[in-house]
């Protein structure tokens, strides 16, 4: 490799120099949660076709998972017991049911594999609080707009669907177009301390001719309240989750102050439904709600996924108790928390001991609070990194892939994968993983 010039072997692309990527990709991921020891020296090429598959698959079988979610009850109570969820966990919940099944799924976001026998979404974040959806456009704007401008690289930008969503937003509603943004520089991590990562939308928002403002949870109510009460922002995002927060010591009911004046933070404390793992597991195994290409659909994108308990199942065309497959087929299987986030609860059957496997299973079916998943691998590509020395290297990762949804319209694809090549559990935060984006070539 030489000073001058970076080659990228098996992408088809060509830099100036790594450092000249690094120090580009850098300056756009600035004052962000963004990694900068392994920096990629391009984004994750994927064809065309399997691009828009991606979010076409994400964004059908969230129309499935709405359904099922619907269908699960008479009423919200009897919804949230389907899942086992405690009423408690979804603070925010507004009175307006209709409202709320509106914008349940308004911001999602899938964990997909592209594997050898096709696209595979092996779960789905759901809510305002879907984690690096800000990455996901800065680092398509780097890649597309500007380390690689002269070539002919495509990619779905999230500002652009969300001030689409929330054009469509105001005018179903009949609100004015002021929006804000809600969330908390504490919520960053990685010693981020300023506002950028919520400035960077408010510019964007305000170009599209919205009134756009971001507020800390101390400021929310007396931004977006008048003094006489009126509402200044009567829509805005929720860019947190009560459960980080919490953890975080972080302040959340001024949201539902803000809320209960009427504001309509998107997405909806439906959402939460959405996000459970415990829906997919549901609609994997066929819930009376689906028609019958709703379940050729999720069989088509979705790997087998089963609520876990002392029942049986049957997996490819025989009938089992649940605890047996998974203790004799031990290699193929994972479990996964029915609510965990960022790699938490996620047990590897090919990366776990026997005694603890079992002891494992065990748990899961006793308390019935995960789900168990046919373990799918992602097709590998060659990425070219820098190193925090300055090595350049090349390996085969093993992405996992994020494609964004936002208002039923295609909205980006994060990429997350091991610089070094593993594979396995993938968290930025937990366990080191590379953040980066797909983008069509």
């Amino acid at each position: 490799m030489s000073a001058t010039s970076c080659e990228l072997p098996g992408t088809g692309l060509a830099a100036p120099s790594a450092q000249h990527v690094r120090e580009r990709l850098l300056y756009g991921m600035r004052d962000v949660p963004f990694p900068p020891g392994a920096v990629p020296l391009h984004p994750v090429l994927l064809p065309r076709s399997v691009y828009e598959e991606l979010h076409a698959a994400a964004a059908r079988v969230l129309q499935v998972l709405v359904k099922v979610a619907h269908g699960l009850g008479g009423d919200r109570a009897e919804r949230l017991a389907a899942l086992s969820v405690d009423p408690a966990e979804c603070p925010l919940f507004t009175s307006d049911e209709a409202w709320e099944w509106r914008y349940a799924a308004a911001i999602a976001r899938p964990d997909a594999f592209v594997t050898p026998d096709g696209i595979r979404l092996i779960e789905y974040n759901a809510g305002g609080g879907v984690g690096a959806v800000v990455q996901t456009q800065l680092l398509a704007d780097a890649w597309v707009d500007d380390v690689y401008a002269d070539r002919s690289l495509f990619a779905h930008r999230p500002f652009r669907a969300r001030a689409d969503m929330f054009e469509a937003m105001c005018a179903r509603e009949g609100t004015a177009r002021a929006v804000v943004l809600q969330g908390s520089v504490a919520d960053l991590v990685r010693g981020v301390s300023s506002t950028r990562y919520f400035d960077v939308e408010v510019d964007y928002l305000r170009s599209r001719g919205f009134d756009a403002a971001f507020f800390e949870p101390e400021d929310l109510v007396e931004g977006v309240l008048s003094p006489t009460g009126e509402l200044r922002y009567p829509v805005g995002l929720r860019h947190f989750t009560v459960q980080e927060w919490t953890e975080l010591g972080v302040d959340w009911t001024p949201v539902g102050e803000v809320l209960e004046a009427g504001c309509q933070l998107v997405s909806s404390e439906t959402s939460s439904l959405l996000f459970n793992k415990k829906l997919l597991g549901i609609a994997s195994e066929g819930h009376p709600s689906m028609t019958p290409e709703e379940r050729r659909l999720v069989d088509r994108y979705v790997p087998w996924t089963r609520v876990t308990g002392d029942r049986e199942v049957v997996h490819r065309g025989r009938r089992w108790p649940l605890e047996d497959l998974l203790l004799e087929r031990q290699e193929e299987f994972l479990l996964k928390g029915a609510t965990g986030m960022k790699g938490e609860q996620v047990t590897m059957g090919r990366d776990t001991d026997r005694e603890t496997w079992r002891a494992e299973v065990r748990r899961a079916v006793q308390r019935e609070d995960c789900v168990a998943q046919q373990r799918v691998e992602s097709v590998r590509r060659p990425m070219t990194t820098q190193g925090a020395d300055g090595e350049v290297y090349t390996t085969q990762v093993a992405p996992v892939l994020g494609p964004v949804v936002i208002g039923g319209a295609p909205a980006g694809c994060l990429a997350r994968y091991f610089a070094d090549g593993q594979d396995g559990v993938i968290s930025v935060e937990r366990h080191g993983a590379a953040q980066n984006v797909a983008v069509a070539a």
